[in-house]
Parts: structure tokens; C-alpha cells; sequence
């Protein structure tokens, strides 16, 4: 048995994965206890308590380096400056656990579980909060030589363009993002003289504008569908993927993002990848995708 931690910026979730399906879950407070060491502590009663014979451990979470095993100053999560998860959690269960970046967890649970199997070559981005990235080459997770490579949402979009929380300008992220998303709808909104319907976070609102046909909320997925498009159409430039999966919840949202964004995307294309290249959501249950994707990182060889 395989336990698969997907740690959040306010829960974490748990679940023990044998063959592809999660058959036993639990959650924790991620801030539980208030230090690093009292959640590790946490989280091992967690896995005690959900399994008995657990053959590993697999963390995805934000900011995790699979070279180190270390949390690396993530900046939503409740605890400053870096520190050394994977190694805290063996060392409490004596059972080799691999902690990665929860967008790379993403990539890898779905080549193994969900839309990209059977391929080689495989892109998936994570759209929520921010924007995250996992990258397969011919069957290899791109790590690098430092353990994060494939940061996609931290290309330059727009020369000197949006403030990004990762102290640069004009990152993807600060425009396909959540984040991005409601700051889009806020501008479009002073520009038409519009009210919102709703005064919510996420995403849900501005679909709901949308379907509604305000012309802001419309707008806001168009001009995200139009920078996303440019964005993955760059990055297969470079990895020269057999498909990309969108994972998150902005890719839930149906037609309203999906339709133009496979316009924009085929269009941006370079044109020897045109209409070769797929683009496609994540088949991974919602609930259990962030568990199995962990679940993968605890099985790479």
C-alpha cells in the first residue's frame, strides 16, 4: 500500500492508493500544532491511524524539492524558510517517503492514473491559486539539476506588465491564475461601468457572470483563454509534448475557458506541432487527484 499526502495551505489530505483507487482517506489541519515539527508529528499519527502495513509515502506539496525532500519556503503555507518533511516523516514511520512539488504530483498522477497514460511526452498545468507546472520527457519527470525545473507559470508574459508574487513582472501566473482571473474581471468591470453579480473568491462568480452574459465576465475568460493559449503554445515549443492536461478547477469551468482556449492555443502553435499536439482536462477524480498524484511520487523508482 501506497500513501499519497496532498498538503494545502489549510488542509492536507491523506489517502492510501492500492492499484489506481484511493480506498481510505483522512484530513488534517495544516497548520496543526503550529510548527513544522508538530505537523510532521501530526501527520505520522494520520498515516498510523489510516494504515497499517504501508510499503511508502508520497508527498506532493508546494514548493517541494524531490532532490532534497524539502519544503522550500512556500509561501502559502503557515511555516517560513525550508524544511526537510520527507526526512521528518521517514524517520517517525521508518518507511522511505519522497516529497515533491505538488504540481509535479499533479503531472505524474495523471500519467499514471489519469489522461496521459500510455504516453511518453506529457505537459500538465495546474490552475488555481497560482500556476503550477509538471513536465515528463520521454518517460522522466523534468527535475533539473537544482529539483525545479518546468516553472511555466513564471515565464515572462507581458514585458513590465502585472506585479507576480514571485517578485518579478509579468509572469503567466499573474494573469491565468485565480489570482489573475478576478484581477482581469475587476479592470473589465471599472472599464464597462459594470457590477458584479457576486463578491466571492474563486473563480465561480466570474462563471457565473458569465453564463449570465455579462460582457466583463465573458471578456475575463476570453483574455485568459487568449494569454493561457500563447502561454502552453510557447512551453511545447521548447518540451514538445504528445498532450497537455489542464488541472484545477479554472478547468472545470466547461466551454467558457476550454473552447477558446483550444483556438488560441492550435493558433499559437508553431506550426510543425499544429493539430498534433493535444490539449485536454485531467480524468483524475477531483477529490482523489492531489492523492494520487502524491501517491505516484511514492512509487517512482
Amino acid at each position: 500500500m501506497i500513501v499519497g499526502i496532498d498538503i494545502g495551505g489549510t488542509s492536507t489530505k491523506l489517502g492510501v492508493v492500492q492499484g489506481d483507487r484511493v480506498v481510505a482517506r483522512a484530513r488534517i489541519t495544516t497548520a496543526r500544532g503550529g510548527t513544522p515539527v508538530a505537523f510532521a508529528d501530526a501527520l505520522a499519527a494520520a498515516v498510523r491511524d489510516l494504515a497499517g502495513d504501508v510499503r511508502g509515502i508520497g508527498i506532493g506539496a508546494p514548493n517541494g524539492n524531490q532532490l532534497t525532500g524539502v519544503i522550500e519556503r512556500a509561501p502559502n503555507l503557515p511555516w517560513p524558510g525550508d524544511f526537510p518533511l520527507a526526512a521528518m516523516l521517514s524517520d517517525r514511520l521508518d518507511v522511505p517517503c519522497t516529497l515533491g512539488n505538488d504540481a509535479n504530483a499533479a503531472a505524474l498522477g495523471e500519467w499514471r492514473y489519469g489522461a496521459g497514460r500510455g504516453l511518453t511526452d506529457l505537459m500538465v498545468v495546474t490552475l488555481g491559486t497560482g500556476l503550477g507546472s509538471g513536465i515528463i520527457v520521454d518517460g522522466r519527470l523534468l527535475l533539473g539539476p537544482f529539483g525545479n525545473a518546468g516553472e511555466l507559470g513564471h515565464m515572462t508574459l507581458v514585458m513590465d506588465g502585472r506585479p507576480c508574487t514571485c517578485g518579478r513582472k509579468g509572469c503567466l501566473e499573474a494573469y491565468v491564475s485565480i489570482r489573475g482571473m478576478r484581477r482581469t474581471y475587476s479592470e473589465l468591470l471599472s472599464n464597462n461601468g459594470e457590477e458584479p453579480l457576486e463578491d466571492r473568491d474563486g473563480v465561480l462568480p466570474i462563471a457565473a457572470a458569465a453564463m449570465n452574459g455579462q460582457a466583463s465576465a465573458v471578456q475575463t475568460f476570453m483574455h485568459t483563454a487568449r494569454w493561457l493559449g500563447v502561454g502552453l503554445a510557447n512551453a511545447v515549443a521548447v518540451t514538445a509534448p504528445q498532450k497537455v492536461i489542464l488541472f484545477g478547477g479554472i478547468a472545470r469551468n466547461g466551454d467558457l475557458l476550454m473552447e477558446p482556449l483550444q483556438e488560441w492555443f492550435q493558433r499559437s502553435l508553431l506550426n510543425i506541432y499544429r493539430d498534433r499536439v493535444r490539449l485536454g482536462t485531467s480524468e483524475l477524480p477531483e477529490d482523489d487527484a492531489g492523492i494520487l498524484g502524491a501517491a505516484a511520487l511514492g512509487t517512482v523508482p
